[in-house]
């Protein structure tokens, strides 16, 4: 009889360890695919943007990629604030190789400036604070 409690313990303890270990791993799976989740700009194509007659602020970059992360809520409120002025997109380097080359994109993020015709104006490397990019984005006539 005892024998018995004694299995049923460790069959229990072995099933409540499961459980948990189960636990943990949906909860990391959920956030390893949140962080994996992508920017509603990343689906607009470059190509499209350059010939609408607006500028365009064009950001290459990668969601897992640290400095990008963090321009991801600024790109996605400028793009919000200067909506019928200014095109906002981003870039993911690993689905868009021929603009990466063809743009000479060497490191992440790289933001480009383009002007109203498509030209390209200016463009920065690394974390662009928003206070920059909207004093660019004045330098190129663009006020909100």
């Amino acid at each position: 009889m005892i024998m018995r409690k004694n299995t049923i313990s460790r069959i229990c303890l072995i099933i409540f360890a499961l459980l948990a270990l189960l636990s943990i791993c949906a909860c990391q799976s959920k956030d390893a695919n949140s962080e994996d989740e992508s920017s509603y700009l990343a689906s607009i194509p470059l190509e499209s943007v350059l010939v609408n007659g607006k500028p365009t602020l064009a950001e290459f970059g990668w969601r897992k990629c640290i400095p990008c992360k963090e321009m991801r809520p600024i790109l996605e409120q400028l793009d919000v604030e200067y909506k019928d002025k200014v095109n906002v997109v981003i870039i993911e380097i690993p689905f868009h190789e021929d603009l990466t080359q063809n743009y000479e994109i060497m490191y992440m993020p790289t933001q480009i400036f383009f002007d109203s015709s498509g030209r390209e104006v200016s463009r920065h490397v690394g974390f662009l604070p928003k206070t920059d990019i909207l004093a660019q984005l004045e330098q190129m006539g663009v006020r909100q």
